[in-house]
């Protein structure tokens, strides 16, 4: 699984103006833009496991299993949501289940992976990057 392991953010792109145009809180994205985030991929069975750790020192613990609808305890704009997540090749794609929610994609080539949200209507695609720790 070329999502294993532990990954570090070191550069953001768009993601303040991208969460205000999908309608997060501005201080949340404020905040969010800003952010270094720590993630870790393990995989558990079929179960992947995607645990995000913010500056604060909190985590977030997603497990999903590919094709298969779950609750996203805190999604891209701050929001718990239904999601799907599909595994395409070095892609890792988790898009909401209601039309019009953010569509996140994460790419790995190497030793960097590129988280980017895209949403229908918003044009500013937000993009952080991260490198294995």
């Amino acid at each position: 699984m070329a999502f294993a392991g532990n990954w570090v953010s070191y550069k953001s792109e768009g993601v303040e103006e991208f969460m205000l145009a999908a309608g997060a809180p501005a201080e949340r994205a404020k905040a969010a833009d800003a952010a270094a985030i720590k993630v870790n991929f393990t995989k558990d069975g079929d179960v992947f496991v995607m645990a995000l750790t913010g500056p604060k020192g909190n985590t977030i613990e997603q497990r999903f299993k590919p094709g298969e609808e779950f609750t996203e305890a805190f999604g891209p704009i701050g929001k718990e949501r239904q999601a799907v997540a599909s595994i395409e090749g070095n892609k890792l794609i988790i898009k909401g289940v209601a039309a019009g929610t953010v569509v996140e994609t994460r790419e790995v080539n190497g030793d960097e992976m590129v988280s980017s949200f895209t949403k229908d209507g918003v044009s500013v695609v937000a993009k952080r990057y991260l490198k294995r720790a």
